[in-house]
């Protein structure tokens, strides 16, 4: 009787360890979960910000109208390349004139006018060319975006344009009070102020990559930070 008891004990120690053994792989499937979760998190992670440090997009650095295409999908370009021609086309600021007004008067308060916007201009200029400066390192370190430095790179090539049209507003302002001070009976018309002024401005790779798409075609207008091609990283 007592054998069959022993028996009967060590019967049921011999399951319960069966039981235990069994569970033994699903708890250490559980304390590893954790784990296994941070591990798989910081590779989908890691892929995302592979794939997107391997696409380089291209915005517009001023509003106007795209002249011309320079490069095609599939080509392969260095950084700094030049990929599209974009017309920036305004007009210089002109002094409306006053009843009565002589053209002399008229064309020194033109030219009063056109040395004050140079003084903006050239404010601005400033302005933005330090803003450039201060994005740059940090864009670099990733630290900021890439499309605020290319907004800034914008408005600096903007100030630049600004600075240039009202410089040759000055000239012409300019000619046109020599003129009025001419003692003839008929003076020529000094030149225009208000006559329209194109520049060409360059969209150039921020980086060497290959051109996987272009969404603009000439003749399309565009504004500043709009997108007009993207890159793949090499």
């Amino acid at each position: 009787m007592r054998d069959l008891k022993e028996s009967l004990t060590q019967r049921r120690k011999g399951a319960k360890e069966d039981k235990l053994l069994a569970f033994a792989p699903l708890r250490l499937c559980v304390r590893c979960l954790p784990v296994l979760l941070l591990l798989f998190s910081t590779a989908c992670q890691s892929n995302s910000n592979s794939s997107s440090r391997g696409i380089i997009i291209v915005n517009s650095p001023v509003t106007g109208e795209v002249r011309r295409v320079l490069v095609r999908e599939g080509a392969s370009v260095n950084e700094g390349a030049a990929l599209f021609e974009i017309a920036v086309i305004s007009e210089a600021p002109t002094v409306k004139p006053s009843p009565g007004e002589d053209p002399q008067q008229r064309a020194a308060r033109t030219v009063e006018a056109a040395q004050s916007d140079i003084e903006k201009a050239r404010a601005e200029v400033v302005r933005t060319e330090i803003e450039v400066n201060r994005l740059t390192p940090l864009v670099a370190s990733g630290d900021a975006p890439q499309a605020q430095l290319d907004g800034a790179r914008a408005e600096y090539e903007r100030a630049q344009q600004r600075l240039r049209q009202a410089q040759s507003a000055a000239q012409n302002a300019q000619a046109g009070l020599v003129a009025a001070r001419q003692p003839t009976a008929q003076q020529p018309a000094p030149p225009s102020a208000t006559a329209p002024t194109e520049q060409l401005v360059t969209a150039r790779a921020s980086s060497a990559g290959t051109v996987s798409a272009i969404s603009i075609q000439p003749g399309q207008r565009v504004t500043a930070g709009q997108p007009l091609a993207t890159l793949r990283a090499e």
